[in-house]
């Protein structure tokens, strides 16, 4: 199998890169990667050693697309995964790529089969490329069965849906020492509330706690600045370089959420664990920790026993009193279907 990787669109999806390179090294597939900078400068610099990369720094979006169409039409591709389309849709609208034998990945259910709240031309530009690649596409990926079943029922998407996560678990992970209660991920009003985790940061001043994640407006920082008072929060007030994000992540105990599970775009409206997955979930399965996690949020089915739900602040704080003192951590085991070994294995012969 010669498999060639494409996203030139969004770096946050860097992990979906580096899952296939392992199952195509796994597999003993040749790989190839078109991807761009930014993309490339997320990925594990060990996992591209030994494959072929086109880099796009830029520039015509549609001639570096069209290129790899070239190298399929050449049989130097055989099949085609897209980990991400969120820009450059002109550029994917023009492209000769649509024609090849791809798999499209899809992150949001309703971004790709609903209707757009607006209809200015950029939105139905977004619109009119992503039906387009989700009909000529051969399959469709996504990053958990609650996908799945909300592209079938809502979507009555009929062609082959495949789930490959966002993470994979880490076998070498440490599990000595993890003290730390993080929450993860950008610091946004709109998208999460931060009530109940500062209340649990007063009440816990011997626990270390780490909002981790720069403010994604100038209203936000105002949160930033009321956890920074507390001497028992680490808090970033912009970009967390990925060093220090991995330090953290790979020394937490618990990850800490408290979703807004409505997600309302210009575009579209989402709902966090129906239509769209969330990241909590993700690294949750890559440290082998427990999710602390509002429970309006419902977490992927088959990490239901690394959930603890709470409705109120005193309900999190009788979790997080249970999951600090048993130090517990998700057994391997449980979470096989993460396994690198499985996933490469359901995606051999795909």
């Amino acid at each position: 199998m010669n498999l060639a990787i494409v996203d030139i669109s969004s770096k946050n999806h860097s992990s979906l890169v580096e899952n296939w390179i392992r199952v195509a090294q796994y597999n003993e597939w040749k790989v190839s990667l078109y991807v761009s900078h930014d993309v490339l400068n997320n990925i594990d610099p060990a996992l591209v050693a030994e494959v072929k990369i086109y880099r796009f720094d830029g520039g015509n979006a549609k001639k570096f697309l069209d290129s790899i169409y070239e190298h399929y039409l050449n049989n130097n591709i055989e099949k085609i995964v897209i980990t991400s389309l969120q820009s450059n849709y002109v550029a994917f609208l023009f492209s000769k790529l649509k024609r090849c034998n791809f798999l499209i990945t899809i992150h949001n259910v309703n971004a790709w089969i609903g209707r757009c709240k607006k209809f200015p031309l950029k939105y139905f530009i977004k619109y009119i490329v992503r039906r387009l690649y989700l009909f000529s596409s051969s399959a469709v990926l996504v990053s958990s069965d609650n996908l799945v079943r909300a592209l079938k029922d809502v979507g009555h998407v009929s062609k082959p849906i495949s789930v490959m996560p966002f993470k994979m678990t880490n076998p070498h992970k440490n599990d000595i020492h993890k003290s730390l209660v993080v929450y993860p991920g950008m610091i946004s009003s709109n998208r999460k509330k931060y009530d109940v985790f500062y209340e649990l940061c007063k009440r816990n001043p011997l626990i270390v706690f780490v909002l981790l994640g720069k403010p994604s407006s100038f209203e936000d920082r105002v949160i930033v600045d009321r956890f920074s008072s507390l001497n028992n929060v680490v808090t970033f007030s912009d970009y967390v370089p990925k060093v220090d994000f991995n330090y953290y992540i790979d020394n937490a105990a618990i990850v800490f959420g408290d979703l807004n599970v409505t997600y309302r775009s210009d575009e579209y409206d989402e709902t966090y664990g129906e239509t769209k997955d969330s990241g909590l979930s993700y690294f949750s399965v890559e440290n082998n920790i427990p999710l602390l996690v509002n429970s309006d949020f419902k977490n992927i089915e088959n990490l239901a026993h690394a959930t603890s739900y709470y409705d109120t602040c005193e309900e999190a704080q009788m979790h997080l009193d249970s999951l600090m003192a048993k130090k517990l951590h998700v057994p391997s085991s449980s979470l096989a279907e993460y396994s690198l070994a499985v996933i490469a294995t359901r995606f051999s012969k795909f």
